[in-house]
């Protein structure tokens, strides 16, 4: 006979006793049903794991190891006889030029310039220019020679900007905060992060408030942190202090002063809750096997005496 076979006859092929549905499928219309709903079942593991990707990105602090990769987008293995045996350490370097403004530069030659001041011109033409706020101390990207591109956090009208970019062996994100507290500065601030060779550095701008806990828990523990220090515009000398003690960094770098007594001031208070040491130079060359295993402050560019 053709077509499905009757109740009757598939209960009499089985058995006595076997239960049945009123309608028997054909066996390939039994194979389309399983194959629909294998392929429902894959679109929902797929999206159950992009909404777990999801949630763990926006868990993850942007200091945390998974925020920026090495040099070159898809990892590979390389067999030992086939790899560079050269042990020369990949230095990032940080140059204090004053002020707010940092001049660093990667292993892979990405330069990128914090806060230009008008006061502290050089000659290196950066890739990058990060302002962290409007002040005219923070935002002489004009003065900056070359064609660098400048990265805001606000808009002239003060709307938050995401800041999530790559250039070279650098990456940079930004989290949004207050800043400084004289009325001729604007309160909105923008906290710039730079991750390479598995450094994370942390630029606060003009931090005027401590740090809450989402912001605190989204920056995690920074390898580096440029700190305002003048204790009037800014952060006063207790809150850098706190501030320290909760992100843990590596080394921290006062910045935001224009004169050697605000550095030993500083100094002064600070070394009882952290080491300092002061250098008359003001380059740094790190790596990650260099950091200290605890915290400690180094002051650039200071001789003592200096006032």
């Amino acid at each position: 006979m053709n077509g499905s076979p009757t109740i009757s006859e598939y209960i009499g092929e089985r058995g006595a006793g076997y239960r049945l549905s009123r309608h028997v499928p054909r066996p390939g219309s039994v194979v389309r049903t399983q194959r629909i709903c294998s392929l429902h079942l894959a679109g929902l593991i797929i999206l159950a794991f992009i909404s777990l990707a999801g949630l763990a990105m926006a868990a993850e602090s942007l200091c945390e190891p998974g925020f920026v990769r090495g040099s070159g987008s898809n990892p590979r293995a390389i067999p030992v006889a086939a790899s560079n045996l050269d042990t020369t350490p990949r230095l990032v370097t940080i140059r204090w030029l004053g002020h707010s403004s940092f001049l660093l530069t990667t292993p892979g030659g990405t330069a990128a310039l914090t806060d230009p001041h008008p006061r502290h011109a050089f000659s290196t033409v950066p890739d990058i220019v990060t302002i962290s706020n409007e002040h005219p101390t923070h935002n002489q990207a004009r003065s900056v020679p070359g064609s660098a591109r400048v990265l805001r956090g606000r808009t002239p009208e003060g709307e938050w900007i995401e800041v999530n970019v790559i250039v070279g062996d650098l990456s940079i994100k930004s989290l949004p905060s207050s800043g400084g507290n004289a009325i001729d500065i604007p309160v909105q601030n923008t906290i710039f992060v730079f991750r390479t060779e598995g450094l994370c550095i942390v630029h606060l701008g003009n931090l005027r408030q401590p740090l809450n806990e989402a912001q605190r828990q989204r920056l995690g523990r920074p390898d580096v942190l440029m700190i305002p220090i003048d204790g009037q515009w800014t952060l006063a000398y207790d809150q850098i202090a706190v501030t320290i003690t909760q992100l843990k960094p590596a080394l921290v770098l006062p910045m935001h002063y224009d004169f050697p007594e605000h550095a030993r001031l500083f100094i002064q208070f600070i070394k009882e809750t952290v080491p300092v040491r002061a250098m008359s130079e003001t380059v740094l060359k790190l790596t990650r096997a260099t950091l200290p295993g605890a915290s400690e402050v180094i002051v650039l560019g200071y001789r003592e005496g200096d006032r």
